[in-house]
């Protein structure tokens, strides 16, 4: 019996070929050159990838591999990531939103490390939520709020880049000792310990998420990127989703 996804790629494979291209197999997926350009809008070989999923880091990984390899990528989802995946990429490109122009960011699974190799976290509920204050300037700041109440602001997107934010940026921020042991410090206190994550959620305190800033994983080849089509396959007919992004 052949796999759900081997079909659903195999089936796209062909319809390229019925539109021209030439399939150049790889270990990890299929490249399609020499093709026409009105699949895309642009003259670049195309770059098949099945999504697992539809989370946002998983779209943008699949979205910046291709791009930075100089092709464009086309996403193979089954009916329920393919309605995912819309989500995010029928946004502003990779963005969960705009508020006043201002720039509102996916949380994904990465934590925030801080410039002394501790990471950051909070220690109130509610949801947390990244986004740049509105402003006319290039490097707007960066603001995180939990449960609507702001919490931290960074200069810019930039200050989550290589060496990170000043610990100072953070109310809370956490380390695991040599002992293994969770410790959570304000300042330059230590206010609690723990054997793992879940009995520090428990105690209130929380990892801060990365937020997804699109130019920090599509480094290149922007262009290729917002040429992404997600192929949707129905038996033997195949769908490419267009979208204006932005």
């Amino acid at each position: 019996m052949v796999h759900p996804v081997s079909r659903r790629i195999a089936t796209v494979e062909r319809d390229l070929e019925r539109r021209g291209f030439a399939l150049e197999p790889g270990e990890a997926a299929t490249t399609a050159v020499d093709g026409p350009t009105d699949l895309t809008g642009v003259d670049a070989p195309v770059h098949l990838v099945h999504l697992a999923d539809g989370s946002p880091m998983t779209i943008v990984s699949a979205i910046a591999n291709a791009a930075h390899e100089r092709r464009v990528p086309v996403l193979v989802a089954d009916r329920w990531v393919d309605e995912e995946s819309r989500d995010v990429l029928g946004r502003p490109f990779l963005l969960a939103g705009r508020n006043d122009g201002a720039r509102e960011f996916y949380p994904i699974e990465d934590r925030i490390r801080l410039a002394d190799d501790s990471l950051a976290c909070v220690g109130s509920h509610g949801r947390m939520e990244w986004a740049e204050t509105a402003t006319e300037s290039d490097d707007p700041e960066l603001r995180l709020d939990v449960g609507g109440e702001p919490v931290a602001v960074l200069d810019s997107v930039d200050e989550l880049c290589c060496p990170g934010p000043d610990p100072t940026a953070f109310e809370y921020r956490y380390s695991r000792g040599d002992d293994g042991t969770l410790r959570v410090f304000r300042g330059g206190r230590t206010v609690g310990r723990y054997t793992s994550f879940r009995s520090m959620r428990t105690d209130g305190f929380r990892p801060v998420p990365l937020p997804l800033v699109p130019e920090h994983h599509v480094r290149r080849n922007g262009h290729l990127a917002r040429a992404v089509r997600i192929a949707s396959v129905e038996g033997d007919r195949v769908e490419y989703s267009t979208w204006r992004s932005d």
